[in-house]
């Protein structure tokens, strides 16, 4: 790890706020031998004060020009917390011309919660759902394409990006969702490193937080 930042280095960096915890990983393209370093910090509502240094911890500010592509959790989660980050990523992006790649968390989820289905059912579509207070059931619609050996990412399609759901429609198979911010941090940077082999151009103006109700709403 002691040749992780180096002057020649070029860096993916992903960053997941969407719960009470704030994920960070990052990775060195120049090492393909460098393993992945990531931590997640349990810092609830103290984000608007601890992000910057947060990051800065795991990845020195005067290395931050090296940064090549951002991945990023757009939501759903906290409110607060995700446009934070995402306004956060948005800026770098903007600063420093790299790539803004986003994608939701319960498509992150959909790595880990895709195992749970029976064996001739993964490459079937399948819900993610949750519950959000006095609102009802928030769902996405998630189905596995191709697994992506040489950047351990598996590619699902989002049929349906989360949203609220009629409480009665049917919604078979599905599986509750659930916050692994120390696994699902690992699966954005691989993400990261998807989007980077496959040579994706990502605009930062285009990522936006997820926000399955409005704030305005009665």
């Amino acid at each position: 790890m002691q040749n992780l930042y180096t002057s020649k280095s070029k860096y993916l960096l992903a960053l997941h706020s969407c719960s009470e915890s704030f994920g960070i990983a990052i990775k060195d393209t120049e090492n393909p031998e460098t393993i992945i370093k990531s931590e997640v910090f349990n810092i609830g509502r103290s984000l608007s004060n601890k992000l910057f240094s947060c990051v800065e911890k795991i990845l020195p500010r005067k290395f931050w020009k090296q940064i090549i592509r951002i991945s990023l959790a757009k939501g759903p989660g906290s409110f607060t917390s995700t446009r934070l980050t995402v306004s956060m990523a948005r800026t770098i992006a903007q600063q420093i011309e790299c790539s803004l790649d986003s994608i939701s968390t319960f498509h992150l989820m959909a790595q880990r919660l895709n195992k749970n289905l029976n064996q001739n059912q993964i490459f079937n579509p399948f819900w993610i759902t949750d519950i959000l207070p006095r609102r009802g059931i928030i769902a996405g619609k998630y189905q596995l394409i191709k697994i992506h050996r040489e950047s351990n990412f598996h590619e699902f399609s989002e049929l349906i990006t989360p949203q609220l759901i009629k409480s009665e429609q049917e919604l078979n198979p599905s599986i509750k969702a659930s916050n692994e911010i120390e696994k699902d941090i690992i699966s954005l940077i691989n993400f990261s490193q998807f989007c980077q082999n496959s040579k994706i151009n990502s605009y930062w103006g285009k990522t936006l937080p997820i926000y399955p109700t409005s704030p305005i709403d009665n």
